[in-house]
């Protein structure tokens, strides 16, 4: 009763009646130990009452992104004997993650989460996890339910919330009415706020018309200067009504957001008065979070930028109720890689969804931090505690991230190779469990499976499902679909399948959960009886015991269906159904048996005739040097026989032209498609600081999208039009998130210190191929229009250690000079160095 008396002693010195004091504070209760007490009926900014034992802040830094700047304030001897009700003490960063439970965690909640936690593990600050369920028809406890599951399962663990407790008391908005209703009726009495009678069909009404007059769609005000006995005897009557804001005019809402600078908005031309409580008693969801925001003492609000215009209203009911404003941080959105904003048509959102397909924790948390967020390097690989060690929110881009699900599987795979074993196996014997492939777990067979698959798989699941590709046994589709299969079959594979069938029919091939101890010797022991080493005998015999002609080493495999057999898993083939289907196979299938022979797939028949010495020479190579000089007196006897001519040439195909070096094979530098370029527009990457992200004319329609790593050495003001030269045909990747359709040449020197572009001379054309001395023009055929597949990528790595600078400057590649229709191309003042 001494602290209630208090209060409203207090109350009645700023000059608002016992009564108002009742009826606003009534049934408040006690939260914290300081009293915030407006400067008067206007509200404006506040003053802090506060205990010696809750020291309070008066002010907060901007800008800055770690933890504000927090200027405390000694409690007096006047202001100890108030001990009312209060906002939790600011003395400390607080940061909060407020859901609503209407449905799963999505990637977006989820990353905001991982925003506030980063931010207050970083600044030795509070997580509060605060549920705003005030929607009724949506929220349900089983989402909610799902979304604290969500939560643990990340490891974002809070310090204030449901389940924990607080200091902020309750920690659902459905268990905090009676605050929102007493806070509403402190506005009305303050003058911040009213009752409206307006029913739904005036409101409608009045919309319609706004819009037919072409003004703003916003509430007129109807009600904002009632006369009050009207007021009093509408209530009298019992008419519902609703509690709506009084806007003030000529009001300025200005925010120095962290992530976006400055922020401003015009209220009156933005919004009307906007309703508090609706006539059901229910408040309204902007209300409700500024109230919360500031009995629980939130410094800096974290949150996606779709609640950017929500700042409007819930700043307005802060500073009318006298409470700090805390700093905002708006987040870009999430697309996805379609560029429009992510949804369930771009496949798993929610994290419960990444956790069934075998995502970890901590990749997710890694992804995730990296969608908005980098720390100015080119590291993509973060543990939990190296993120809170990195992590500023004055490094969170305003723009866009794309959600790459590529990106996310590669770094889960990164995380998943580098667990503990024990860690692996026992997930992935988990996974097995749950997925089917055994009924209940089994840790020799989890172990085996671990050891062999941890650095084959980028998620858990995805050794299930090499599992069931190494127990299944699937020989005739392998032969048939295989594009290596014809010229493994048509190298007598007949006799080293029926010499494993009649090894395992004696009992001397190793089967049992140790077979892969003394598996190498007894393959070996095959080789010799057959003839066979090296590839001739370890591909026919991957293919004929596993029907694959890829995987895990064959002994691993050999063992894992004992053990998987033990373990009573499904669909597995044992060695003795494998044993009798080679049988068969051998029998039955002289088609693809005969394959190789009859020139058919991978024969020499099917050599273009371009490609024919290249082939020879590798062929050549793998021989013995005996076998080797038959070789070569075979073909020398051929060539006698034709004269010493050689065979008459074939024609020639109708196409462009192919350049070939001494051994008939294409010149790997006339497949690049190099031209010349012009830099339209540069900006810096939003994820990489050492990158730039530019828009290159190269000749076609559309300008290219290519990103260099030149912003730390070229300053980005001197490549706005910059004539340039663009290696056009390389395979786009994504770099950072962003896909990059080419590479800008540049020349460097030894030690990488200095880069410098490789420009084009003065009239060269954009979009013009380059000129090589002895080549002619570069402009490859269709068939390398994007060197796609893994031989086209290998052109740039084999022609790229001989591209450089000469003494004077000059493009060249092995010696002979690059060249536009204007001249050469040349670097600033680089000399006899590195070009790429």
């Amino acid at each position: 009763m001494k602290g209630e008396c208090s209060l409203l002693a207090c109350l009645v010195c700023l000059g608002l009646s016992a009564a108002v004091a009742g009826a606003s504070f009534t049934g408040l209760g006690f939260v914290g130990s300081s009293l915030l007490l407006p400067q008067n009926r206007l509200g404006g900014s506040a003053q802090c009452l506060a205990a010696p034992s809750q020291p309070s802040i008066a002010g907060t830094g901007r800008r800055s992104g770690r933890a504000p700047t927090l200027k405390m304030t000694a409690a007096t001897p006047e202001t100890a004997e108030s001990d009312s009700f209060s906002a939790v003490a600011r003395d400390v960063p607080r940061y909060r993650f407020a859901p609503s439970p209407t449905g799963s965690l999505h990637v977006g909640g989820a990353r905001t989460a991982l925003y506030n936690y980063l931010a207050a593990k970083k600044n030795n600050g509070k997580f509060v996890v605060r549920i705003e369920d005030t929607d009724l028809a949506r929220s349900t406890k089983e989402s909610e339910a799902s979304m604290i599951a969500d939560l643990k399962w990340l490891g974002l663990e809070w310090d204030e919330g449901p389940s924990v407790g607080g200091p902020g008391g309750q920690y659902r908005q459905s268990e905090r009415a009676e605050i929102y209703k007493q806070m509403a009726e402190k506005l009305v009495a303050a003058g911040h706020a009213y009752p409206c009678f307006c029913t739904e069909e005036e409101l409608e009404e009045k919309r319609k018309k706004a819009e037919a007059d072409g003004s703003q769609v916003a509430y007129d005000g109807t009600w904002r200067d009632a006369d009050p006995e009207e007021v009093k005897k509408r209530m009298e009557a019992g008419e519902p009504f609703t509690y709506r804001f009084k806007v003030p005019k000529g009001k300025v809402v200005t925010i120095q957001d962290l992530v976006r600078g400055r922020v401003s908005w015009d209220v009156e031309a933005t919004l009307g008065d906007f309703i508090l409580l609706r006539s059901n008693g229910v408040p309204v969801y902007n209300f409700c979070v500024a109230v919360d925001d500031a009995l629980m003492g939130v410094t800096t609000v974290v949150r996606a930028e779709e609640h950017l215009t929500n700042t409007i209203r819930q700043v307005l009911v802060l500073e009318a109720l006298g409470f700090h404003v805390p700093e905002y941080a708006h987040c870009s959105l999430i697309l996805g890689e379609d560029r429009s904003k992510l949804s369930k048509r771009h496949g798993a959102t929610s994290c419960d969804q990444f956790r069934l397909e075998g995502y970890l924790p901590d990749a997710m948390i890694n992804y995730l931090a990296l969608l908005g967020w980098n720390d100015g390097t080119d590291k993509d690989i973060y543990t939990r505690e190296e993120l809170i060690e990195a992590f500023d929110l004055t490094r969170v881009t305003p723009s866009p991230a794309m959600f790459d699900t590529g990106k996310l599987k590669w770094i889960n795979g990164q995380h998943l190779r580098a667990l503990p074993a024990e860690e692996f196996a026992e997930r992935l014997g988990a996974a097995m469990v749950a997925e089917g492939l055994v009924a209940e777990g089994n840790e020799a067979l989890a172990t085996h499976a671990g050891e062999m698959l941890q650095q084959k798989c980028d998620l858990v699941n995805d050794g299930v499902a090499q599992m069931r590709d190494i127990l299944d046994y699937q020989l005739t589709a392998t032969a048939e679909q295989d594009e290596a299969a014809p010229q493994i079959l048509g190298d007598d594979f007949a006799a080293l399948a029926k010499a494993i069938v009649e090894s395992h029919a004696k009992g001397d091939m190793p089967t049992g959960p140790d077979a892969e101890a003394t598996f190498k010797d007894w393959v070996s022991a095959i080789g010799k009886a057959t003839g066979r080493k090296g590839k001739r005998l370890f591909f026919p015999a991957r293919l004929a015991i596993t029907g694959n002609l890829a995987g895990p080493d064959i002994g691993a495999q050999v063992a894992s269906l004992a053990l998987a057999e033990a373990a009573g898993a499904k669909g597995v083939v044992p060695m003795a159904a494998r044993m009798e289907a080679l049988g068969k196979f051998v029998e039955e299938r002289q088609d693809l048996l005969k394959s190789k022979a009859r020139g058919g797939k991978g024969g020499a028949a099917s050599v273009p005739d371009e490609a024919v010495p290249q082939r020879i020479f590798e062929t050549v190579a793998k021989l013995a040097p005996a076998q080797q000089r038959e070789v070569l007196a075979a073909a020398e006897g051929l060539l006698q026989q034709s004269g010493g001519k050689g065979a008459a040439k074939p024609k020639k195909k109708a196409g462009p032209t192919k350049v070939l070096d001494r051994s008939g094979n294409v010149e790997p530098v006339t497949r690049l498609d190099i031209r010349v370029g012009k830099i339209l527009s540069c900006e810096k990457h939003p994820d990489a600081d050492s990158l730039y992200l530019e828009q290159i004319d190269v000749g076609e329609e559309e300008p290219r999208q290519v990103i260099s790593g030149l912003a730390n050495f070229i300053p980005l003001d001197d490549m706005q039009g910059r004539m340039v030269t663009v290696l056009c045909n390389l395979k786009p990747v994504k770099m950072r998130g962003i896909l990059s359709s080419g590479m800008v040449l540049c020349g460097s020197n030894e030690e990488h210190s200095q880069v410098e572009l490789l420009e084009p001379p003065e009239g060269a054309q954009v979009g013009e191929h380059l000129l090589l001395d002895g080549y002619g023009v570069m402009q490859p055929g269709e068939e390398d229009a994007v060197l796609k597949s893994k031989s086209q990528q290998n052109v740039w790595k084999m022609v790229a250690p001989d591209m450089a600078l000469d003494n004077e400057g000059k493009a060249t590649y092995n010696g002979k000079l690059f060249a536009t229709s204007k001249g050469p191309l040349t670097c600033k003042s680089l000399r006899d160095c590195q070009l790429g």
